[in-house]
């Protein structure tokens, strides 16, 4: 057999390849598209929305030493609109966040909705340093130094925040970096839900 001869026969060869290739190619998507017909693609979430296991559910409750030296219970809450926002100095979109949070708590009165800042992991010197930093002060921080309240709310990226209504059940998670229209888009939905509370 001739060099031409073998390369007429390889190029046959991949030739009869390709219609197999793209049948195979067209089966994969059909199997897992679910055989579906529809040309529109699911709508995923936003990055700044997920769905939680706690969504409906009593708040797991937890008593943490503030960075001020007190301590806070969530369950001492009842009656107020709680964000509890997971987070850690390292993390970028907690420190953009941090100014809409500071903004948020000074025009609350001492009775209104109220951020519990839990921190993961952090030195209570560097998270001091971090709020200097940062002109913070008007936001409670709260040192999760064994994980529970972490593990309780399976609060695995940062930040995450937890929006719990004043009967202290779980109405939604929000992942990823709060703006100060967020935080008031959340509350007036607590103020405009069927479950009036009085606030």
């Amino acid at each position: 057999m001739t060099a031409d001869q073998r390369s007429r026969i390889s190029t046959l060869i991949l030739l009869s390849l390709v219609p197999l290739l793209g049948m195979i190619a067209a089966l994969f998507m059909l199997i897992s598209s679910g055989g579906s017909n529809s040309s529109t693609p699911p709508t995923p979430l936003p990055v700044t929305q997920a769905v939680s296991r706690l969504a409906g559910q009593p708040a797991p409750n937890f008593e943490l030493t503030a960075l001020d030296g007190g301590s806070v219970r969530l369950s001492s809450m009842r009656g107020r609109v709680v964000f509890v926002n997971f987070w850690a100095t390292w993390c970028e979109p907690c420190k953009r966040e941090m100014p809409a949070f500071q903004r948020f708590m000074q025009a609350q009165t001492d009775d209104g909705a109220v951020i519990l800042a839990v921190n993961i992991g952090d030195k209570p010197e560097d998270i001091q340093k971090f709020l200097d930093d940062n002109n913070v002060s008007a936001i409670p921080v709260l040192l999760d130094a064994d994980y529970e309240a972490q593990t309780a709310y399976k609060a695995d990226l940062f930040p995450t925040t937890f929006v719990i209504d004043p009967a202290g059940i779980v109405r939604d998670m929000h992942l990823g970096e709060m703006t100060f229209a967020d935080l008031n888009g959340y509350l007036d939905q607590i103020r405009s839900s069927t479950l009036n509370f009085g606030i």
